[in-house]
């Protein structure tokens, strides 16, 4: 089973996506960049695509609004090839060696999607999935609330949640599912292989999904909080597994 590629052109928005994408090697077309802007930050950005060869051009905030879907975040917009998923299984680690992935089930906000990207980077997840339909495009939003990180954090296509779970269950990870009624994160036994699940913030996993998880989780709250923001909640998940698996092997 095998991630769909993403190529299509794309946009990055801000400082920190477009350095990355430069310090990582990406494709790089044009670098816009605000008028008047002359910030060390961006000074920096200007000299590090210059001296990569790619074209700098300096223009107005309609240009650059227009450019980059609205926004002037940073003051800097890149055109780019889109970042290409990588096959599904390149994230499922060798037998014997501990493995660490976050899938998304049916997540389409792209900035939710990026930030749990960029939590993925924090602590050291070998990739992130995002399944089911409707997945953002890699760029953009997505790219802009990675801040940076979706050069550093591979990330794969899967159509349906459920297959893509049975994969890692196979190769001997232990699934874990983001739900409410869930076992709270301090309690659960640690695993040195394992997945994290999460839904939409409106219906949580799917039914289909919740079949292929092993157990339930959830982040423990005070009296009158419904529920976390995805990426929040993915966060706090995804750090608490890390530690408890690194002390188990201690």
């Amino acid at each position: 089973m095998s991630g769909r590629s993403g190529a299509a052109a794309g946009r990055l928005v801000g400082v920190h996506a477009v350095r990355a994408a430069l310090e990582e090697g990406r494709p790089v077309d044009l670098v816009l960049v605000l008028k008047g802007r002359r910030d060390r930050r961006v000074s920096g950005i200007v000299d590090l695509a210059r001296s990569r060869g790619v074209p700098v051009r300096f223009v107005d905030r309609a240009r650059l609004e227009r450019e980059g879907g609205g926004t002037v975040r940073g003051g800097v917009v890149a055109r780019v090839a889109e970042k290409a998923y990588v096959p599904l299984e390149s994230l499922v680690r060798p037998a014997g060696e501990p493995g660490r992935v976050i899938l998304l089930d049916g997540v389409t906000d792209p900035h939710n999607a990026g930030a749990v990207i960029r939590s993925a980077a924090a602590f050291g997840i070998d990739g992130v999935v995002l399944a089911g339909p409707g997945a953002p495009p890699m760029g953009g939003a997505l790219a802009s609330a990675a801040a940076g990180q979706l050069e550093r954090v591979p990330v794969a296509r899967a159509g349906s949640a459920g297959d893509t779970l049975r994969v890692f269950r196979d190769a001997g990870y232990w699934v874990y599912g983001a739900a409410m009624e869930g076992t709270p994160i301090p309690l659960v036994q640690p695993s040195d292989r394992w997945v994290l699940a999460l839904g939409s913030e409106g219906r949580g996993l799917r039914a289909k999904t919740r079949a292929f998880v092993d157990e339930l989780v959830a982040v423990p709250m005070r009296p009158g909080v419904e529920s976390l923001n995805v990426s929040v909640a993915a966060a706090i998940l995804a750090y608490a597994l890390t530690e408890a698996s690194g002390r188990g092997h201690d």
